[in-house]
């Protein structure tokens, strides 16, 4: 009976091991399994982010290249800006403040201005610094033009020049040397620049 019993148990043993070993190969098997499904995953999704990134980086660099683009002409179009206006301030600048400061042009232009005026009172203001060089002039000169309201004042926040408005001040009429040159700058600027750069 012991014999039975031992064999008995020997076979109970041997199919417990047996089932324990077919479950834990059937475990290993299926975590190498999982484990395979896992690793082919994380390299399609790096797979996936490559990709992305290289996408990315091309664009990134397509935007830089066209932002340096940009920022190239418009630096272009700055410099070019900066020696249109220094050739033309060059040109301008030092003979019509030399000329806006001369009291006898300021006086033939004033007197100009004055006889075609048309408006009925007003003031002309001058420069303060032409003040002893033109004071008397002016007076004798616009006899006409002071009875009908024109008054003749001296600023010192005039340079050079001078401005004549009408008595209800809706607007200014302004003569000085910087006028000038942005009058005659504005008109040039395009031409300056097709010599300059040829376009």
């Amino acid at each position: 009976m012991s014999d039975q019993l031992n064999d008995l148990l020997q076979r109970v043993y041997d199919e417990g091991v047996n089932k324990a070993k077919a479950e834990a190969e059937e475990i290993l098997a299926k975590a190498q399994n999982d484990a395979d499904g896992i690793v082919a995953n994380a390299k399609q999704v790096a797979e996936k982010n490559i990709e992305s990134a290289k996408v990315e980086a091309q664009n990134l660099k397509k935007n830089s290249e066209s932002d340096l683009r940009a920022a190239a002409q418009s630096t272009l179009s700055a410099v070019k800006q900066e020696l249109t206006e220094a050739l033309l301030d060059q040109a301008f600048d030092s003979g019509l403040k030399a000329g806006a400061s001369d009291p006898e042009l300021v006086k033939t232009l004033i007197l100009e201005v004055v006889s075609a005026w048309k408006e009925s009172g007003g003031t002309v203001t001058v420069s303060k610094s032409l003040e002893a060089k033109l004071e008397n002039i002016l007076k004798q000169a616009l006899p006409q033009a002071a009875a009908q309201g024109l008054k003749v004042k001296f600023s010192p926040t005039l340079k050079n020049g001078f401005s004549i408005a009408p008595a209800d001040g809706s607007y200014k009429l302004s003569f000085t040397d910087e006028d000038f040159a942005n009058l005659f700058k504005s008109y040039l600027r395009p031409r300056s620049n097709s010599i300059l750069f040829k376009q």
